[in-house]
């Protein structure tokens, strides 16, 4: 399995790119204390100042700079270990949540997942950005008089809401495809020759949905990526949005999150492209990436059953 992934050459692009991405960003906190390049005014080599933020991308500067002058490519490293990071928890919690309910609901209430499926069928219809986006912005949108939570109680609260707003379908999904397997010849086989129905599913079962759910956790990945990138379009940044209420500056991402990057800089889309854009781009890729592993999971998985047949 592991010798099919390594010569799938999209798949070892979209992985190293990420992986590469994630200890970039490490190593900046370790070795950098998390800094960022700033470059307030700029000289020449005479004291004299040629130019002041932002900056345009050029080969001092690959990515260009802020409004305030710190580095673009220095920031979307420094931010890649939260976004990737958020989106990793929030897609584990996610599955690990949705396997305990779904294999609760697939194999001991059967009877129940049609009639449950049908009630929570009609809360689909609302995009989750949306349901999201009215639970979170009384918490995450700042008051005229300052949060009144810690950062880590606001990034806890948008965590568990992201997190549970996806378990009904996810956990249905899960409950279906533990039934589909159950209704095999050679799982009924195993009850009738006396198999418990933690060995049945251990044994028979697992092994087949196994994949599948490697699969939904890698689409659950990009799914939470594409959600955080629509809330900071909406302003909405992760652990909150820090505001100015003397309309000085535009509301601001209390970290380097990349969704907060892009919601507090699309206004000066038309005058300096690069700010939002960057971020834009970087969320684009890492998707891309993800893509590009799961199609090289799914490539390998169907190449591992041809080998066994």
């Amino acid at each position: 399995m592991i010798r099919i992934l390594i010569q799938d050459k999209l798949f070892m692009l979209g992985f190293l790119f990420i992986s590469i991405l994630l200890l970039l960003s490490l190593l900046n906190s370790i070795i950098n204390d998390g800094s960022i390049r700033q470059v307030p005014i700029l000289f020449d080599k005479n004291g004299n100042v040629i130019g002041t933020p932002p900056f345009a991308p050029s080969l001092r500067f690959p990515l260009g700079t802020d409004r305030n002058g710190y580095d673009m490519l220095h920031m979307m490293i420094q931010g890649a270990k939260f976004t990737i990071g958020i989106a990793l928890l929030i897609m584990m919690l996610r599955m690990a949540l949705a396997i305990m309910i779904g294999g609760t609901l697939g194999v001991y209430c059967k009877k129940w997942i049609p009639k449950l499926e049908n009630f929570f069928d009609s809360f689909t219809v609302v995009p989750l950005t949306l349901i999201a986006y009215f639970i979170l912005v009384n918490v995450l949108w700042m008051p005229s008089d300052g949060f009144p939570h810690p950062f880590w109680k606001r990034a806890v609260f948008e965590v568990f809401v992201l997190t549970v707003l996806a378990l009904p379908t996810l956990s249905f999904y899960i409950a279906n495809d533990i039934r589909r397997v159950y209704r095999e010849e050679f799982v009924q086989a195993a009850k009738i020759l006396g198999g418990s129905k933690w060995h049945i599913f251990k044994v028979h079962v697992l092994p087949h949905v196994l994949e599948n759910w490697v699969l939904l956790s890698i689409q659950q990945f990009i799914q939470v990526l594409m959600v955080l990138a629509h809330l900071g379009v909406l302003q909405l940044f992760f652990g909150g949005t820090y505001v100015d209420y003397m309309q000085i500056d535009p509301p601001k991402t209390t970290s380097y999150e990349w969704s907060g990057l892009i919601g507090d800089s699309y206004q000066v889309i038309s005058i300096t492209p690069w700010i939002p854009l960057i971020p834009i781009v970087f969320f684009s890729l890492t998707i891309i990436s993800s893509q590009f592993i799961l199609n090289g999971l799914k490539r390998a998985f169907i190449l591992k059953r041809r080998v066994k047949n």
